[in-house]
């Protein structure tokens, strides 16, 4: 008995206990852009971690997509950053910039951690002067993947490691080949794309550059004669020798994958990348379904090559809560163990020497050594020094499509984008140097919500006040029930409209901690920019297709309100885009544009009629983006018109049919009239709707190519998520809500008159 007693004390003390002892514990956020294939590995090297520190718990969280960089920003405004984050070489200056990194050196030696464990030329990317602000973890330069099979069959020797760009154009001519001589080409000697981090290394070997060696201006580099030179080579390749495929603009190629896709597929027999894309061609090696092999970039006919090396590294923010543990976590995942995990994915070369070397070694192919080589040659991007870099590299890849993709002059096409990026560098050095402070020490947002919910208190008072005395009750009963309605409404709709105001009158930049008022300067700008003006007329350009829209949907609406066979079948199928996920149409729509294997093009050649570009020209991407959407809503707007269909009274078309009027006259009579409330609803939502587009944009062409489908909304987003102006994008937004009032104003005073009438 007494010893029952004692166990049961003794569980129960445990049990007690067991709350204070993970309480002790420390947990650490680790947060990267993981893709699937990585998850598991990164678990691996955390299960690792952990059994070296199991007094730290790791909370894992991977953010895989092109949104990492906005998620991170989000944490760090909120003042709730993860406290191991992966980080870019092109986010390095910003977050440097700001002081929102942690100096690793005051840690180093305390942790007795080594640095010359890793390749000096990867550490010093995330080096600032005399401060450390991330552990490497791995890095690529860039090479040329071939595909050996392709070399073989048509007897071409496999490149030299000391080739050079003449030699390059040559292999590529002798591998582009019309295999069943119908006078189209079957395989492509090579592939050029219009990214920015594909195309440097290039103008670095034959001694130009984008940017002074300052990196403050682009006039008299990017429009000198050897940035004139390299580009039209790169583009000769393409539109003159034609050994390259026409893979559209640069948007298009990096969101439909063309290029590698083409590559997997026999259809390119080189291309240029970087490691990280090896993982996607190991699959296809193991089952013997490809067989490929990697030689160096290729040398300048001079003699010159300058590659470049992109890097990524662990890092902590300054508003860790555990910094010490943070560092120990971030040198471990940057560490020989961490690596050596991280190496088996191929993904990238190791940052760490041994786990580097060990992965060479290990290397049959001998693919990963050749990058490895490429180390000497290479140097940094200026991503990593120039702050929102990205923002002059989308600038960069427009000023290149121009050339390639609108044909224009080469030379002023590049003499004009160089001035724009001198702006664009001014604009961006001004909030060089500020601070950063997370958006809770602002506390404007909840001054807005007191004053907001005091004025609703203050009328809802008044309005009881000033009732009967008979309806008293019931007016406070009212104000009871409206209550958590005006709540929602107050806190998540009245005041941010508010509150968005006085941002658009401030200069109000996510990380700048000064956020003075400007009073109507962002307005001012705003008017004065030829961007925003570009984005106000493919806006009203695309409200074009509301009015086809509507009427393609209300004759398909008639046909179907008619007794035909198979009619749920046929409603269903034309109902079915509208339920179907907008991404996946949006991708398959992307491929049935595309200019060489797009199946829109194959049928305007089976009716005699020449290719068109689609989504790759100024002249036809917006045109496409609305055949889209009218073929995206046709089955929305059926629905509706249906309903309306069905609510007109048979009689009506019997006593018309007594009387001898037409199909087209009982329409024009009869269904039209008793529709119009019908399309006025629908006319007055697609039209806000046109205003406000967004997604089609955003995942088919961001804006391009060269702005020719920029609209308010994407403008919006730009402005607030990429250039970080919130205070810009207020203002725009501001502007797209007045004319969006104004709009539906002239449609409820004149066309609902006539539907009342």
């Amino acid at each position: 008995m007494n010893r029952n007693y004692f166990y049961f004390l003794f569980i129960l003390l445990v049990i007690s206990a067991a709350p204070l002892i993970a309480q002790n514990k420390i947990t650490l956020r680790l947060v990267d852009w993981a893709s699937a294939n990585e998850i598991e590995i990164d678990k691996q090297t955390i299960e690792a971690f952990h059994r070296c520190h199991p007094d730290i718990e790791v909370l894992y969280e991977p953010n895989p997509g092109p949104q990492y960089e906005e998620k991170i920003l989000t944490g760090l405004v909120a003042g709730e950053p993860p406290d191991v984050f992966l980080l870019d070489s092109k986010l390095i200056p910003t977050f440097t910039n700001k002081n929102i990194l942690l100096d690793l050196n005051q840690y180093i030696g305390e942790l007795g951690i080594d640095t010359s464990q890793w390749f000096s030329a990867v550490t010093n990317i995330a080096r600032r002067d005399s401060f450390l602000f991330a552990f490497p973890k791995g890095f690529s330069s860039l090479a040329v993947y071939f595909n050996k099979k392709l070399f073989d069959d048509a007897g071409v020797p496999y490149p030299s490691p000391i080739w050079n760009w003449n030699d390059y154009q040559i292999i590529a001519e002798k591998l582009t080949i019309d295999i069943n001589d119908d006078g189209e080409t079957d395989q492509y000697g090579t592939a050029i794309s219009n990214h920015y981090y594909s195309w440097i290394p290039w103008l670095w070997s034959a001694g130009g550059d984008v940017v002074d060696p300052s990196g403050k201006y682009s006039s008299g580099y990017l429009n000198s004669k050897t940035s004139i030179d390299v580009f039209q080579f790169l583009i000769d390749l393409r539109l003159k020798s034609k050994v390259a495929p026409d893979i559209g603009t640069w948007v298009q190629e990096e969101k439909t994958g063309a290029i590698s896709a083409l590559f997997a597929n026999g259809k390119i027999a080189m291309m240029i990348d970087g490691h990280w894309r090896m993982p996607r061609y190991l699959k296809f090696i193991s089952e013997n379904k490809l067989e490929i092999g990697v030689a160096p970039f290729p040398f300048h006919p001079s003699g010159r090559k300058v590659n470049v090396l992109y890097e990524s590294g662990w890092c902590v923010p300054v508003l860790s809560k555990h910094k010490r543990e943070a560092v120990t976590l971030a040198a471990f995942m940057a560490g020989e163990e961490a690596c050596r995990i991280r190496a088996e994915a191929r993904l990238e070369i190791p940052a760490n020497i041994k786990a580097a070397k060990l992965a060479v070694d290990s290397d049959a192919t001998g693919m990963t050594k050749v990058f490895l080589d490429e180390l000497p040659f290479s140097r940094q991007p200026w991503g990593s020094i120039i702050e929102r870099f990205s923002e002059v590299e989308w600038t960069l890849q427009d000023a290149v499509d121009e050339a390639l993709i609108n044909k224009k002059q080469l030379s002023d096409a590049l003499s004009i984008y160089s001035v724009k990026i001198d702006k664009q560098l001014t604009q961006i050095r001004s909030h060089e140097g500020s601070g950063f402070k997370p958006i809770r020490e602002h506390s404007e947002i909840l001054y807005f919500l007191i004053v907001v919910c005091f004025l609703i208190i203050f009328l809802s008072t008044i309005l009881y006040s000033f009732s009967d005395k008979s309806d008293k009750r019931k007016t406070g009963t009212a104000i009871l029930f409206l209550t958590p309605s005006i709540f929602h409404l107050t806190v998540f709709l009245i005041t941010p409209i508010i509150f968005s105001f006085y941002l658009s009158v401030h200069q109000w930049d996510i990380v700048v901690p000064q956020k003075p008022f400007v009073g109507f300067q962002n307005y001012v700008e705003m008017f004065n920019d030829r961007t925003f003006w570009n984005a106000l007329t493919n806006t009203l350009l695309y409200s074009i297709n509301v009015p086809f829209g509507m009427a393609i949907s209300l004759f398909i609406a008639n046909m179907l309100h008619k007794r035909l066979r198979w009619l749920g079948f046929l409603r269903t199928i034309y109902f079915l885009p509208s339920v179907t996920s907008f991404v996946a149409i949006a991708l398959v729509w992307m491929w049935i544009y595309h200019p060489s294997f797009g199946i829109a093009n194959y049928f305007l050649n089976m009716l005699g009629i020449q290719s068109l570009s689609w989504l790759n020209s100024t002249s036809t991407a917006m045109i496409s983006i609305i055949i889209f959407n009218i073929w995206l809503n046709l089955g929305y707007q059926m629905v509706i018109f249906l309903a309306g269909l069905q609510g007109i009274p048979d009689e009506l078309y019997d006593a018309s049919r007594v009387d001898g009027a037409s199909g087209m006259k009982q329409f024009w009579k009869i269904t039209f009239p008793l529709l119009m409330p019908t399309t006025f609803f629908i006319l007055v939502t697609s039209l806000i709707g046109s205003f406000q587009v967004f997604t089609t944009i955003y995942i088919m062409t961001s804006g391009g190519p060269v702005g020719s489908t920029d609209v308010i909304v994407y403008h919006i987003y730009h402005a607030a998520w990429e250039q970080l102006r919130m205070g810009y994008a207020s203002a725009i937004a501001w502007i797209l809500f007045v004319i969006i009032m104004v709009a539906t104003w002239i449609q409820f005073k004149f066309l609902n008159r006539e539907i009342e009438n």
